[in-house]
């Protein structure tokens, strides 16, 4: 099910503008060159290769030394062989996420098993379980229930245990939450803030923070037997491996990828208001911050995108919770399906004005947008000028199957649009801070 806007979110990209393609302009290609034609998925370095379906899989070239260790439905995992794998919750540049059934505890968990060169020392998720778990936000944050280490063909993997969660906080969970969605998400948001100031005042920065990564928490299903369970999310689906050379399968790759779950199958019943921080890949200590971030490019920050020097920092963390907020409560992203750098960059400037002077001046880019005084160049003629507040005005809309719209009322619309313009100040200093976000009014309405 899908959703969208009245009002197109990439407007900057200029679809009225006719785009042609000039053959004569064509690279000079060798028309007669043989091109290789495969009856399967371009083989990895291995020589292997997935037979069949191969979306919203894990890289397969990853089974390597250093990388993804090889998991099958029915193994077991960590001490005394505690952890039985009956489904795959998920993957990511970490490793991948197993759905497992705790035959200690007689419950269902998630086993993250990281990738084969992590440093246990380094593991983000471990670091967390140092920190002091009785302060206001940490329950929001996703930490290890219990963890472990494994040795396989790729090296020696770190294991994570977490409890099973649900659906992600974006775009279509609104669909779930009943006739008046609003209350819950804005409380939805304010649980994102909480975890985000329980991470600050602990010295760390997620250094990721988007609603991907936000899932709701869910209402126990241990009491559901593993048949249930898998009738609710369906039973898993393999895409086998093969080899080139039709010789056997290295050691380090496994004999068939696992296609993802799909948890939201527990349904209504299951979810709750309560929400999650997960995926602490790209964390950071505020005293040592990388040099980059390795978050997708809408959510990062002008500074990080005009490639200034030092600029990785909680400020960071700050903008991509400005998008977050919006996204969860008008359950599509700010800057919608925007990636490339100038374009984000422009799309910023109109919703939040002129670059600083400086900044200004050494954007490259900025005359293919902009003239001088900061006018837009694009567009129809007196088309409505785009900016923030035009944004939160538009309602999300289902056509079908069921007609269903996610309104916010103006009232709610300018508190918003007063917390965002805050959050989303360019000079990082001049950003409100996680506490001041806590106690801005937006949260407070009945």
């Amino acid at each position: 099910m899908s959703t969208h806007r009245e009002s197109s979110f990439s407007e900057s990209s200029d679809a009225d503008e006719e785009v042609g393609f000039d053959v004569n302009e064509a690279p000079d290609y060798d028309l007669c060159e043989e091109v290789e034609i495969l009856d399967h998925a371009r083989p990895t370095s291995q020589g292997t290769y997935l037979e069949g379906v191969n979306e919203g899989l894990e890289p397969l070239e990853d089974y390597q030394s250093g990388g993804f260790h090889p998991v099958h439905l029915g193994d077991t995992l960590g001490p005394s062989q505690r952890y039985r794998v009956i489904h795959k919750l998920g993957h990511g540049g970490f490793g991948t996420v197993w759905l497992c059934r705790d035959d200690q505890e007689t419950g269902y968990v998630a086993v993250k098993v990281m990738v084969g060169d992590a440093d246990p020392k380094t593991v983000s998720d471990l670091i967390l379980t140092t920190f002091d778990k009785s302060v206001p936000g940490a329950e929001n944050i996703a930490i290890p229930i219990n963890s472990f280490s494994i040795d396989g063909p790729n090296g020696s993997h770190q294991c994570i245990v977490l409890p099973v969660l649900g659906p992600c906080v974006s775009p279509n969970l609104w669909l779930q939450l009943g006739e008046d969605p609003g209350p819950i998400l804005r409380n939805m948001a304010y649980q994102a803030v909480l975890a985000m100031k329980w991470l600050h005042t602990n010295g760390f920065c997620h250094g990721d923070f988007r609603p991907s990564n936000i899932l709701v928490k869910l209402n126990s299903f241990d009491h559901l037997s593993e048949d249930e369970l898998l009738s609710l999310i369906g039973h898993p689906e393999k895409a086998y491996v093969r080899t080139e050379s039709g010789e056997d399968l290295p050691a380090s790759s496994p004999q068939y990828l696992t296609l993802p779950a799909d948890i939201s199958g527990l349904g209504e019943k299951y979810i709750t208001d309560k929400i999650c921080i997960i995926d602490f890949g790209e964390a950071f200590s505020i005293s040592s911050p990388p040099e980059d971030l390795g978050m997708p490019e809408n959510y990062l920050p002008p500074e990080i995108l005009l490639e200034h020097k030092n600029a990785v920092g909680p400020a960071c963390d700050i903008w991509a919770l400005g998008c977050t907020l919006f996204e969860i409560r008008q359950q599509i992203a700010l800057f919608y399906m925007i990636y490339d750098i100038d374009e984000l960059t422009a799309e910023m400037v109109r919703f939040f004005g002129k670059l600083p002077h400086e900044w200004w001046d050494n954007w490259e880019a900025r005359n293919d947008f902009f003239d001088d005084e900061g006018n837009w160049l694009r567009g129809r003629p007196g088309a409505q000028k785009w900016s923030l507040d035009v944004a939160l005005s538009k309602p999300v809309e289902i056509v079908h199957p069921n007609p269903q719209k996610l309104v916010t009322l103006e009232q709610e619309q300018a508190l918003l649009a007063d917390l965002l313009y805050g959050i989303f100040r360019y000079e990082p200093e001049q950003r409100l801070s996680v506490e001041d976000v806590l106690n801005h009014e937006w949260f407070k309405i009945k």
